[in-house]
């Protein structure tokens, strides 16, 4: 089905049956009155434009997908395995097109900003540009214990954390997929993308309780140099 094609009362009603949601719920998560739902849901009125996208966006974002003919379902879980500097470029490319699409937010954790430039490569500056065009779009936050911080992405809020509450290995969220990006490979970056939405909120959950440990920050091209910040 086109990403943007009606839905049916029936899809709206089992898309919310999926994800065990009330009517309230779901005008809370689409920003739609309750009114409105109850209307879509009895055959009144039919989701048109924007109040497609809306519908879609909510149900999508809680791990549905609508699928012909006139279906919905838990998306499919899938791993997907990217390697060396080729690959590393292709999970960018990934990333940004979901991020384009869904919108939303990534979050991410980085034991250092050198280790991500290390794994971009010179593909930085590229996705650099492409990423800060879509911030209107999206948010993307950034949690990272050492480093120069003018290295940072420039698109990212960045918060500082100390080393005892990261592990080695960087992690993404985003869209519903969870990666982990290995640099000590062969060949280098190896990253595993796992598509499911349990195990990206699960994730996004454990960044967030380490976010809230992190010292806030202004936006990284304001941002002071470690050296200079208060201990």
């Amino acid at each position: 089905m086109d990403r943007m094609g009606s839905l049916t009362a029936r899809q709206i009603k089992a898309a919310r049956a999926l994800v065990d949601w009330s009517q309230d719920d779901l005008a809370a998560a689409s920003g739609l009155s309750v009114a409105t739902v109850r209307k879509l849901e009895l055959g009144h009125i039919s989701p048109r434009g924007k109040t497609t996208q809306m519908l879609r966006q909510a149900f999508e974002n809680n791990g549905l997908e609508f699928i012909e003919p006139g279906g919905v379902r838990h998306k499919p879980e899938d791993i997907t395995i990217y390697q060396g500097r080729e690959g590393a470029k292709a999970f960018f490319d990934d990333v940004y097109q979901s991020s384009k699409k869904r919108r939303g937010e990534i979050v991410q954790v980085w034991p250092s900003t050198g280790q991500f430039s290390e794994v971009i490569g010179d593909y930085k500056t590229f996705h650099y540009e492409r990423m800060k065009a879509i911030t209107d779009v999206i948010a993307v936050k950034s949690i990272i214990t050492e480093g120069d911080a003018s290295q940072a992405a420039p698109y990212c809020e960045c918060r500082w954390i100390s080393k005892h509450y990261v592990d080695s290995v960087p992690f993404y969220v985003y869209d519903d997929k969870y990666a982990i990006i290995l640099t000590k490979s062969d060949p280098s970056p190896k990253i595993v993308v796992f598509q499911s939405h349990v195990i990206a909120e699960a994730f996004r959950h454990q960044f967030y309780s380490m976010w809230e440990k992190a010292t806030p920050l202004n936006r990284v091209e304001k941002m002071e140099t470690p050296s200079k910040r208060k201990r």
